[in-house]
């Protein structure tokens, strides 16, 4: 018999499917959160192209996506109330992928993340730029780097 209780990751996963709809669209879903490296997964199907093989644009944005929970969860675990904006995105498509996507970000160093952090509380504002992997299987099939912007309210 499965088990039906509740997960840690279901109030992330009701997030983001009520916050950005797309990820509802594409089947997203929050599988792990160590605190440190996130990863996200999204079945084929209702991202499939043409080519039976997963649209370029399914591939951004679970990318994007990756990195901004990462930041979402660092932040709420440091219960740092922000918006979350990505202002530049960059994908290197390496593989077709024809199986689930599976995409993880890891926090970065703690210089990093601590300067971020620091700069968000002095100016309210503050940028990073992070990078995420998306796999088909074990195979890395893109790479994405973005640039996030966070603002406290």
């Amino acid at each position: 018999m499965p088990d039906s209780s509740p997960s840690p990751l279901d109030p992330i996963n009701a997030y983001l499917r009520t916050e950005l709809p797309l990820t509802h669209a594409m089947g997203i879903a929050v599988t792990s959160w160590d605190g440190h490296t996130v990863t996200l997964t999204a079945p084929l199907a209702p991202n499939m192209n043409h080519a039976d093989t997963a649209f370029g644009g399914s591939i951004a944005a679970l990318g994007i996506l990756a990195g901004y929970t990462l930041l979402f969860l660092a932040m709420r675990d440091r219960q740092i109330s922000n918006r979350l904006l990505i202002q530049k995105s960059e994908v290197d498509f390496l593989r077709p992928i024809d199986t689930e996507l599976r995409a993880t970000a890891t926090a970065p160093d703690s210089p990093a993340l601590d300067t971020f952090l620091e700069t968000l509380r002095r100016k309210r504002r503050a940028r990073i730029s992070l990078p995420s992997s998306i796999f088909t299987g074990q195979l890395l099939a893109a790479t994405h780097t973005g640039l996030y912007i966070a603002f406290l309210y």
